[in-house]
């Protein structure tokens, strides 16, 4: 998922105008010459050129974004395989790290924290990429929520299926009464 966050930054750049100059996870720099590195970086992506607050908002947007497009394809790709199970598994081990990337990018660095705890970023890089295109924080942060669980639901809907049907049945719930609830979980 490094690999794709650093790609959508580059793509999102590329597209906002500017240049890629240099790509780099871990210890292998991708770009502008494939070669490996004696220091470790988690993922490091430069895109130059970009004139515009909008065109940096897409690129420091484009990382994060990439990889919660990508979670959502797998969680459509795992609902269409049914009989491979250490298929869905993998991919949705590798969808959980996509969901994760937006909400840990914006969040964790606003409490002291880097992106993936103790490794990546320390700025919220996302939500700064948000304001510079015109998005409020709040409203960045009802997208980020909603579109977690949403994606949390798609993957584990086996177990609140489960839990769904345990709360129904505590509370003797009326199928019909419910139907708000099943238009935004389903």
């Amino acid at each position: 998922m490094t690999f794709l966050h650093e790609i959508g930054h580059a793509i999102w750049g590329i597209v906002a105008g500017g240049k890629l100059t240099y790509m780099k996870i871990a210890y292998l720099e991708i770009y502008p010459y494939l070669t490996l590195s004696s220091k470790f970086v988690l993922g490091l992506t430069i895109v130059e050129g970009l004139t515009t607050d909008f065109a940096r908002g897409l690129f420091l947007l484009g990382g994060s974004v990439t990889t919660n497009i990508i979670s959502w394809l797998l969680a459509l790709i795992c609902s269409l395989i049914k009989h491979k199970v250490k298929l869905r598994i993998t991919l949705k081990i590798l969808g959980l790290f996509g969901i994760l990337d937006l909400p840990f990018y914006v969040f964790l660095p606003q409490i002291g924290l880097r992106h993936w705890f103790i490794l990546g970023g320390k700025t919220p890089e996302p939500l700064l990429g948000a304001r510079k295109i015109g998005i409020s924080d709040s409203t960045f942060y009802i997208i980020i929520i909603l579109s977690t669980f949403r994606l949390l639901f798609l993957y584990f809907k086996s177990y609140y299926e489960r839990c769904w049907r345990k709360i129904k049945y505590s509370l003797s719930i009326d199928s019909n009464k419910v139907w708000i609830i099943k238009f935004f979980l389903y």
